[in-house]
């Protein structure tokens, strides 16, 4: 069925195409497209499969567009007539619930199996991964027992920007959105090549330590500022009725850059996540796909990310994300007695087909586990939270229907 979208007239003379009943779920059935391709990035570190480590490295990318797809459905959704009580109220509803779950499950399971100055200070990480700080303390980023919590930390950053941001971006004018993402795709690559020439990319690496700097470079929140205002900006061109590529055409330019990076799987910069050029590279392409998908729902067309399966898959990706690594490393100890959790980056495992088994497995629990978090405790005590905390919705509008989002 075909949206017809409300407009809003601004002081300035445009005209924003708002989101009113449109429901992007495209975008909701892309989002598990991403989170298996982190779980598949991950897999291939702790499950190592033959002739796959190029091709599942490639996952990294889907965080990066969680951060894309996450400017673009905030700015997507955004009214003028939105309070800053409502809108935190829904991020609060949205991200923490299941978020204190998806820490405190690892942390009670890695506490019960350390002891002393080690318990107190994985608690302290994971203390600081429930208040949303993780990822602005370079030697936590990538520690405490649920890795993946760094991500929420960089939404959580981007939420207190996004109110003041969508309000100055909405005034800008088609050229300036433009030199913004120019600008942010120049920052992306910047920051990635000076990586290089600071610290030379190597096969292996051993240890964290020296590579703090280069750990918050690419990790922190700051670091994916350039990400989340990508989205924002193509959504508001998109409001005002640019429309994109045809999805056809951005899933070939995306097949691009991945398809050389896979043919360059065997150089040093490729073979360690912290050297991987893919975010950079993946980075401008996600976005263009973003709005051909979101352009062919707006126009009424035909999707299969539309159908039921894979959008409730997307409904299931946040729990999916979370839960993913918590359930492939005792999967992958089980497969590798005697080994510890570092061992695996930083001795990393020989590809085997033994460990198909294994990854399937995971995979299937991790399926299992989301879909109940998500029946029993993420939706319903969303619905529940965005009620008490939400402002009630101006007389005569209509209560905006959830939307796609990305990690948050």
């Amino acid at each position: 069925m075909k949206h017809m979208p409300v407009r809003d007239i601004r002081a300035d003379g445009h005209t924003d195409a708002v989101a009113g009943d449109a429901r992007l779920e495209s975008l909701t059935g892309l989002r598990w497209f991403a989170t298996f391709g982190v779980f598949l990035s991950h897999v291939n570190i702790l499950l190592p499969l033959p002739h796959t480590r190029g091709l599942f490295s490639l996952g990294e990318s889907g965080v990066s567009l969680f951060f894309i797809l996450s400017g673009f459905v905030l700015a997507w959704n955004w009214t003028a007539d939105d309070t800053a009580k409502a809108f935190y109220g829904r991020r609060f509803a949205r991200v923490w619930p299941l978020l204190v779950v998806a820490v405190a499950l690892p942390t009670v399971f890695a506490a019960t199996s350390e002891g002393g100055p080690a318990v107190a200070h994985l608690l302290l990480i994971s203390f600081s991964a429930v208040l949303l700080v993780q990822a602005w303390v370079p030697g936590w980023i990538l520690l405490g027992a649920s890795p993946v919590t760094w991500s929420l930390s960089c939404e959580a950053f981007f939420y207190g920007l996004f109110p003041a941001t969508m309000r100055r971006l909405t005034a800008t004018r088609a050229r300036g959105l433009v030199l913004l993402v120019a600008g942010a795709v120049a920052v992306v690559w910047a920051v990635r090549v000076a990586l290089w020439f600071a610290y030379p990319p190597t096969r292996h690496v051993t240890s964290l330590d020296g590579y703090g700097p280069a750990v918050f470079a690419l990790y922190s929140p700051v670091s994916r500022v350039p990400q989340f205002l990508i989205g924002m900006a193509v959504a508001i061109a998109m409001r005002r009725g640019w429309r994109a590529v045809s999805v056809r055409t951005a899933c070939a330019a995306l097949l691009v850059p991945l398809s050389v990076l896979w043919l360059l799987r065997g150089h040093a910069f490729r073979s360690a996540v912290l050297f991987d050029g893919v975010d950079a590279a993946a980075t401008p392409f996600l976005a263009l796909l973003i709005a051909a998908l979101a352009g062919r729902d707006l126009d009424g067309g035909r999707s299969f990310l539309r159908s039921r399966p894979l959008v409730r898959l997307g409904q299931w990706s946040y729990a999916f994300y979370l839960f993913q690594f918590t359930v492939l490393l005792p999967v992958a100890l089980a497969a590798n007695p005697g080994r510890e959790v570092a061992d695996f980056f930083t001795d990393p495992l020989a590809p085997s087909a033994g460990y198909l088994g294994y990854a399937l497995l995971g995979l299937a629990i991790t399926l299992a586990v989301s879909a109940g978090f998500y029946r029993f405790l993420e939706h319903p005590l969303e619905e529940r939270l965005r009620r008490r905390l939400s402002s009630a919705p101006t007389r005569g509008r209509p209560v905006r229907p959830r939307s796609p989002e990305g990690v948050a």
